[in-house]
């Protein structure tokens, strides 16, 4: 998970059909783990178009830059994973 402007994002690595991304896409709510404390969310799938992806591609290899997590965060920075990216915002936000 990258934030940017103050927004939280992830990226589906494996673009599965069975995965939390899909769940997300069915129900539109869900669970994020923070530490001990586990957070209602409501995740919404952004827009392959949409700009914001460039920077969260930024995010995630900022975040990742560690030699043994760059391949990785190279990898899903690419638009062939902005299909795949997910906003999440706390239950009662949204």
């Amino acid at each position: 998970m990258v934030e940017v402007d103050q927004r939280i994002f992830a990226r589906s690595w494996n673009k599965s059909e069975r995965s939390w991304f899909t769940e997300f896409q069915k129900t539109g709510i869900g669970e994020i783990k923070f530490g001990n404390k586990v957070i209602r969310v409501n995740g919404q799938k952004i827009d392959p178009s949409n700009p914001i992806n460039e920077k969260i591609s930024e995010a995630y290899i900022k975040k990742y830059y560690q030699p043994e997590n760059l391949k990785y965060a190279k990898g899903i920075a690419q638009a062939e994973y902005f299909d795949h990216t997910m906003e999440f915002s706390p239950e009662n936000s949204a």
